[in-house]
């Protein structure tokens, strides 16, 4: 089984929280948010020998996790070009690896699921050459924010294993407001919500995050349906209990998309940064 080198470690597998945006960012790459991904998430990757990432967009009755040895990729969306839907992400699977980190958390395994486009998005502007092996672990079907920062919680041993832990949400995500003439303007509740959850996360307010619902400010408008937000609380359960917070990027699309990526450093990888 791999093991992290030590020399990248502390940085190489500190859990990340992305928010993956349109399929048609793959395509749209003036944006400050593709920039992100194509230009700054890949150095936030060397050094993992395999990626495992929670998408918004697989949901299951219990926490399952592929361990396909080539995993499609899942074109999950609707009305978009045709060329999005002729992409394909060549990368390889990490089968042995997953099923041993199944029987570590006590999930399920699906040999036959692919990457979907939470998944392979991201990833195939960070990796294009797909030379790190990515599986996917699905959300929990009905789960709230507890129950995904319980299932971030199981993954804190998956650094031993040399693989780094990534969410893939969306900070914001209310496809019926969004604006896309992508104006210069940002809608002032989304700026408002978005600050609010970083505060919240760099202060270590986990009570109230769990309670976002109550507790965020226009929480109903940022997210009628919890689902991509729960992959920020994967990410965030995945970190240490003394972490800290890091903002890698924060741009906001279509009006009210944001597109923050965040990342949980431990406390003495985040002191030989500063």
């Amino acid at each position: 089984m791999p093991q992290p080198s030590p020399t990248t470690a502390p940085q190489t597998f500190a859990p990340i929280f992305v928010s993956h945006g349109s399929p048609m960012l793959v395509a749209r790459q003036s944006t400050r948010a593709f920039d992100f991904l194509h230009s700054q998430l890949p150095g936030h990757l060397e050094g993992a020998a395999a990626i495992l990432i929670i998408s918004a967009h697989w949901q299951a009755p219990v926490p399952t996790i592929s361990t396909a040895q080539r995993p499609e990729t899942i074109h999950d969306f609707y009305g978009f070009p045709d060329a999005l839907y002729q992409i394909h992400y060549d990368v390889a699977g990490a089968p042995e690896l997953a099923r041993a980190i199944a029987t570590k958390i006590g999930a399920a395994t699906d040999a036959t699921r692919g990457l979907d486009h939470g998944a392979w998005m991201p990833m195939i502007l960070a990796r294009p050459t797909g030379d790190i092996p990515v599986f996917q672990l699905s959300m929990i079907e009905n789960g709230n924010a507890a129950d995904h920062f319980e299932l971030g919680k199981k993954l804190r041993g998956l650094r031993d294993m040399g693989v780094l832990v990534v969410g893939s949400g969306a900070m914001t995500h209310n496809l019926r407001t969004l604006d896309f003439n992508d104006g210069p303007n940002t809608d002032p509740w989304a700026d408002e919500f978005c600050q609010w959850m970083v505060n919240a996360a760099s202060q270590h307010d986990i009570a109230d995050l769990l309670s976002y619902r109550t507790k965020a400010p226009h929480a109903r408008m940022a997210h009628p349906h919890d689902d991509h937000l729960m992959p920020f609380y994967v990410a965030l359960g995945a970190a240490d209990d003394d972490y800290v917070c890091k903002t890698l990027h924060h741009s906001i699309e279509f009006g009210n998309l944001a597109m923050t990526a965040l990342r949980f450093y431990d406390q003495e990888t985040s002191q030989k940064a500063a």
